[in-house]
C-alpha cells in the first residue's frame, strides 16, 4: 500500500508517462542513427526507411550533410533498385541526430571509428547500442579506450564483413546495390544481449547473423585485411615489380576478375599466417576464436554462397564471384595509358595499419612467426613512407596504427578481456 507521502506528484506521473511513451515508440518504431554518408549509408538509409524506422544521419565530414540534402532533392530521398528512402533528419552535429536512437551504426573505414565514436558517445542514451561495420581491427579495443576517456559506456556490437557490395552512382541521389551477403558475423561486448541484438539486426537489415565468440575472431576473419594486401602484393610486386615497368600498368586492372595465380599464391600465404595466429590464440586463450576463422576460400564460400561458382582457391573465388565483377584496382592514370598505384587509397591506408598490421601485431604478442605478413607490410610501408615494422618488431611510434602494442595492451590484458571463464 502507498501512504500519502509515497504517491507520485502530478509532474511525476507526467514524467513517467512520457518515459513510457518514449519507450513504447522506441520499440514500435526504432530510431536509428547512421554515421557518415558513404556507400553503405546510402544503402542502409533506404533499407531501414522501408522497414518503417525513424532514420537520422550524422554526416560530420566536410560538407557531406549539405551535399546529401541537395542530392536527395531529385527523388525526395535516395533511390536504390526502385526503392526510395529519405532520413528524418541529417546533420553534421551529433547532438541533433543521436539522442533517442536505439542503435547508432558506424559503417565507416576502421580509421574513422574512434573519432566518430568520440563524437556520438556523449549523446547516446545509456541503453543504446553502437554497431560498427566492419569490426575488423579489434573495434572493442577502440571502444574501451574511448569509454574510459569519456567516462561513459554503452553496448557494442561489431559486424564483419561489410554486408553490401554497392556504389553511390550519384552522391545523395542514387545508389546501386550489386549484392548483399546472406550472412554476417557478429560479436558483442560483455554484458550485451547478443541474441536480442542479433535478432533485431536481422529484422532491420535482412541478413542472417552468425555469432562469433569474440572480437578477436571477427578481426582475424580473412576479409579485406587479408584479401586486399594479398592481391596487391601479387599484382604490384610478386608478378613483376611495378617500378621496373614502363608504364607500370597500361590500364586499370580488374581487381577480382583478373586475379592471377601469383596473387592467388599470396592470398593463401597471408591466410596461412592468419590461420596460425588463430590456432595459437585458441591455445593461449581457450575458446576466444573457436572455429570461426575459416580458411580464405572456405570463408568466401560461406560469405557469398552461390554467387561464387568456383571455390577451389581464393583466386578462383575472386574471378567467379558475381558480386565482384567489374571492380577496379587502386590505380591512378597519371598520363594516357600510364597507370600507377594509389598508395593513399583505402586498400593501403586502411587495410595495412588497421588490418594486416593488427593481425601481425597479435601474432607478435603470442609468439607466432608471420614471414608472409612481414614481407607484405615491409613492402607497403616502404611505398607509403612508414615504419610500422622495425627489426621485425612493431614500432609503436609510427602512426597511424591499430595494434595492442600501441594501445599498451599485453598478452595478460588480452587473456583478461577474452577469457571465457
Amino acid at each position: 500500500l502507498y501512504t500519502d507521502h509515497m504517491l507520485p506528484t502530478t509532474q511525476g506521473v507526467h514524467n513517467m508517462l512520457r518515459r513510457a511513451n518514449a519507450l513504447l515508440a522506441r520499440c514500435l518504431t526504432p530510431q536509428i542513427t547512421i554515421c557518415g554518408a558513404g556507400n553503405a549509408t546510402h544503402v542502409m538509409l533506404v533499407t531501414l526507411r522501408n522497414t518503417g524506422c525513424d532514420v537520422r544521419v550524422f554526416a560530420p565530414y566536410r560538407d557531406e550533410a549539405d551535399r546529401l540534402m541537395e542530392g536527395m532533392a531529385k527523388h525526395d530521398g535516395i533511390l536504390m533498385n526502385g526503392k526510395v528512402g529519405r532520413p528524418t533528419k541529417v546533420s553534421n552535429k551529433a547532438a541533433d541526430v543521436v539522442p533517442g536512437s536505439k542503435y547508432v551504426f558506424i559503417p565507416l573505414p576502421v580509421f574513422a571509428h574512434e573519432v566518430t565514436l568520440r563524437a556520438v558517445l556523449p549523446h547516446m542514451d545509456e541503453d543504446s547500442i553502437v554497431v560498427v561495420m566492419p569490426a575488423t581491427g579489434a573495434f572493442d579495443w577502440t571502444a574501451d579506450k574511448v569509454f574510459k576517456d569519456l567516462g561513459k559506456r554503452v553496448g557494442v556490437a561489431g559486424l564483419a564483413p561489410l554486408p553490401y557490395v554497392c556504389r553511390a552512382s550519384t552522391f545523395g541521389e542514387e545508389v546501386t546495390l550489386m549484392g548483399t551477403k546472406p550472412r554476417i558475423g557478429m560479436s558483442c561486448s560483455k554484458g550485451a544481449d547478443a541474441k536480442a541484438i542479433g535478432s533485431e539486426i536481422i529484422k532491420l537489415l535482412g541478413f542472417d547473423i552468425v555469432h562469433h565468440p569474440s572480437f578477436l575472431s571477427i578481426t582475424l576473419t580473412p576479409t579485406n585485411p587479408i584479401m586486399h594486401p594479398g592481391r596487391l602484393y601479387g599484382m604490384m610486386v610478386a608478378k613483376a615489380y611495378w617500378r621496373d615497368n614502363t608504364p607500370p600498368f597500361t590500364k586499370n586492372v580488374l581487381f577480382y576478375d583478373e586475379c592471377d595465380e601469383v596473387s592467388n599464391e599470396w592470398l593463401h600465404k597471408l591466410d596461412d599466417d592468419n590461420q596460425k595466429i588463430a590456432k595459437r590464440l585458441n591455445e593461449v586463450i581457450p575458446g576466444c576464436v573457436g572455429d570461426s576463422v575459416l580458411p580464405i576460400n572456405q570463408y568466401l564460400k560461406w560469405a557469398y554462397g552461390d554467387d561464387i561458382s568456383d571455390h577451389s582457391s581464393a583466386g578462383a573465388c575472386f574471378r567467379t564471384n558475381k558480386q565482384f565483377h567489374g571492380v577496379g584496382s587502386p590505380l591512378l592514370e597519371v598520363a594516357p595509358g600510364y597507370w600507377v598505384p594509389d598508395f593513399k587509397s583505402r586498400y593501403f591506408a586502411e587495410d595495412i595499419p588497421f588490418g594486416l598490421l593488427t593481425n601481425r601485431a597479435i601474432a607478435e604478442l603470442i609468439g607466432v612467426p608471420t614471414p608472409n605478413m612481414d614481407t607484405v607490410i615491409e613492402w607497403a610501408q616502404k611505398e607509403m613512407g612508414k615504419k610500422w615494422l622495425v627489426d621485425g618488431k612493431v614500432n609503436v611510434d609510427e602512426t597511424p596504427q591499430q595494434t595492442p602494442q600501441a594501445l599498451g595492451l599485453t598478452l595478460e590484458d588480452l587473456k583478461k578481456m577474452y577469457s571465457r571463464h
